[in-house]
């Protein structure tokens, strides 16, 4: 069986039997389309060894794609082979023995406090659409969502009064989260505006009126970034690096960092938000780091040396 004739069948795998979210599945399909398929689509699967794999790793290489970009086109191309040994019984190579590119260590940008607040106070509250705005910002500051998860609320949750909901986040994975006292006085402020009934908790303007959609919001926030200034590419994802970091740098334990960030692996939180602000290290050396039992606040002359008066060392 080439390549092509297992896409179908790995697509039908992944959407059916994985469950996989459609944005994951755009991004599958999107792989196969730019890159396995131009590459590898005629090649049988079974025939497919490192030379080949090296060719499409050139290919890449030569149109100067991203090490991210290279690193999701690779992660896909192991995956289909995991399917087509597992779902296909086909003997074909061992997606372990494939490589991934090496990527650095993320650059993450965050608001500081200041800019958070210039944000905020670039956010027209006298109108729907702005109230509506406020109420989301203050949802993601103060959860770290992802912008799919929040949109994904319920009106309900805030109308009978919670301060937590459970969530189904990315891969299917529950989690809580926990929504703080202003982030609900602005859901509340935002929810007594609507004249609708519908059962999600940001919907559009106008009649009839539906769920805003993810694709409805860059907008919104590129209006803002003109507003306030901020040289940081401002997205309700840079909204959820905000609160992660923000719990590193007030001394949150890295576990529940994850659990709130709803991070499957333990190792995404950390490569994303420890030991990446000198500030943060240098606390943690003056609060943490003890040695010895000399205090540099006591006058020189009345230092223990660590030698005996008259038996200095002649070496």
């Amino acid at each position: 069986m080439k390549i092509s004739e297992a896409l179908s069948p790995f697509i039908s795998y992944c959407r059916a039997e994985r469950q996989v979210s459609p944005s994951s599945l755009a991004k599958y399909q999107d792989c196969f389309q730019c890159w396995l398929l131009p590459v590898l689509g005629e090649q049988e699967v079974r025939d497919l060894n490192q030379l080949e794999i090296l060719k499409l790793r050139e290919a890449m290489l030569a149109r100067q794609i991203s090490i991210s970009r290279q690193y999701s086109v690779i992660v896909c191309l192991k995956s289909f082979l995991k399917f087509c040994r597992s779902g296909l019984g086909i003997v074909c190579i061992d997606p372990a023995e494939i490589r991934l590119p090496r990527r650095p260590a993320p650059s993450v940008q965050y608001l500081e406090n200041e800019e958070i607040q210039k944000m905020l106070d670039a956010i027209d509250i006298h109108t729907f659409t702005g109230v509506r705005l406020r109420a989301l910002t203050e949802l993601l500051l103060s959860t770290g969502m992802r912008i799919s998860e929040a949109l994904s609320l319920t009106r309900d949750v805030f109308e009978n009064g919670q301060a937590e909901a459970e969530i189904v986040g990315k891969g299917r994975r529950k989690r809580q989260v926990f929504f703080s006292p202003r982030s609900r006085f602005w859901v509340k402020e935002y929810l007594k505006r609507r004249v609708d009934d519908d059962g999600a908790l940001f919907v559009t303007t106008g009649f009839p009126v539906r769920r805003w959609a993810r694709e409805d919001i860059s907008r919104f926030f590129v209006l803002l970034r003109r507003r306030t200034g901020i040289s940081k590419k401002l997205t309700p994802h840079l909204l959820r690096h905000t609160f992660c970091t923000n719990l590193s740098h007030n001394g949150a334990d890295i576990t529940h960092i994850r659990d709130l960030a709803g991070h499957q692996d333990i190792q995404t939180t950390a490569r994303y938000y420890i030991g990446k602000d000198t500030r943060v290290l240098r606390r943690v050396v003056q609060r943490f780091l003890h040695y010895g039992t000399e205090s540099m606040d006591a006058p020189l002359g009345n230092r223990q040396t660590g030698l005996s008066q008259g038996n200095e060392s002649t070496t």
